[in-house]
Parts: structure tokens; C-alpha cells; sequence
């Protein structure tokens, strides 16, 4: 039998999946149960809709209580650790739009992924730079949470920054995945600095340069 194709409702109850997400972590009784709970939601989105765990986590980072987002951002630790963050893929830069099979399909983290996705657009429309500005500061600040996860996810980017030959990002993006790291590294909870590092290094421009730019206000 067919299996029924998956789509998000024209109003997503994020406050509701993001409850459902800081219950898990919060309660199950172990690091690697909840980085299974992480990873069986990505396999249940599939790669179309694993935007929506950035909706959700952006949906913790902002409404959470501290404990909430500690809790979300411990459940990372196990996945920076044992190498099961949980991912969604992407296309390999230069892959054809049109005829993509699996060989040119990368898996990114949630970081990576808003990274590339912004950076590199394929076949669906890149987040605009103030959504892409917002979700990258709200998921910055929930693995900031606890500093372990901030650090290891610092050295995560840094890794796949000096990736040259993987074929999964530009030379721009790693630059840029590059300095958010190490600005994020030393700046600590903040992540404004953090995410301007990685505009700037692909566009020559934080977001007040893009706004200027574009017109924008606010």
C-alpha cells in the first residue's frame, strides 16, 4: 500500500510540538533516549519537512523556560558526542536541481543546515534575510543553553569548515560557518555577533547592510 505523503497544516500548533519535544527531553531517563527521540522526529519529518524541527526549536528557544531550553540543548550533547545530531539533507553544492539521487545528498545538522539553506538555495526558496537572521539567533541562543553543546557545536562547524573536499559547501559558506564559530566561541551566550560574523563573511555585509540595501526597516 502507498504510503501517504506528509504535509504540514496551513497553521502549525508549534507551541504544542514544541511541548511535546522539551517533555521528552526533560523526562526520558537517559542522554541516548533523548537524542532517539530527536532523531526518530527528523526520520518522521523526511528531508521536505525537516524545516519544520527548526520551527520547532526556534519554538523552544523563545518560549522555554530556562530549564526547558537546558534540557533541548542536553539532549544535543549525546548527538554532538556520538555523532547523531539530528539532521535533515541537502543537496551537494552543484548538484542538479532536477535529478538528485542520494549520492549527492548531504546531511547537515540544525545550524549547518539554516546555513547552507540560506547560503546555498536549490530547489526550494531560501529563508529571507531577516527570517534567516531571527531563526539563526533563536537556535544560537537554545544550544547556548548549555555550554558544552555550545562548544562542541563550535567545533562541529569548525570541522565542516575545513571540509574542502566533501563537496557539501562553498568555499563561502564554510568561510562563514568559520567565523560564526569562532565569534560564537568567545561570545558566549550572545549570538547577534555570532550570526553578523556569518553574513558578513558571505555577503561583505551584516544584516543593517542588508537591510539598508533591500530598503527593509525594523
Amino acid at each position: 500500500m502507498q504510503q501517504a505523503s506528509l504535509s504540514l497544516r496551513s497553521n502549525p500548533d508549534w507551541h504544542a510540538a514544541a511541548q511535546l519535544l522539551i517533555d521528552g527531553c526533560a523526562h526520558l531517563g537517559s542522554a541516548a533516549l533523548r537524542i532517539d527521540l530527536l532523531e526518530r522526529l527528523c526520520s518522521a519529518l523526511g528531508d521536505e519537512l525537516y524545516p519544520a524541527l527548526l520551527g520547532v526549536l526556534c519554538t523552544v528557544s523563545e518560549s522555554g523556560t530556562p530549564d526547558a531550553r537546558r534540557a533541548v540543548a542536553g539532549a544535543l550533547i549525546e548527538g554532538l558526542r556520538s555523532g547523531r545530531v539530528p539532521s535533515g539533507r541537502r543537496p551537494a553544492w552543484g548538484a542538479s536541481v532536477t535529478r538528485i539521487d542520494d549520492n549527492a545528498m548531504r546531511r547537515f545538522g540544525p545550524i549547518e543546515y539554516l546555513c547552507a539553506w540560506y547560503a546555498q538555495p536549490s530547489d526550494s526558496a531560501p529563508p529571507s534575510a531577516t527570517s534567516f537572521d531571527r531563526a539563526m539567533r533563536l537556535l544560537l541562543s537554545l544550544v547556548a543553553a548549555d555550554d558544552r553543546a555550545r562548544l562542541l557545536y563550535c567545533d562541529r562547524l569548525r570541522a565542516l569548515a575545513d571540509d574542502p573536499l566533501s563537496g557539501t559547501l562553498t568555499r563561502t559558506t564554510r568561510d562563514g560557518l568559520r567565523q560564526l564559530a569562532q565569534v560564537w566561541e568567545v561570545g558566549e551566550k550572545e549570538p547577534q555577533a555570532a550570526v553578523d560574523a556569518f553574513l558578513q563573511a558571505l555577503h561583505g555585509s551584516g544584516l543593517n547592510g542588508l537591510r539598508s540595501l533591500s530598503g527593509q526597516r525594523g
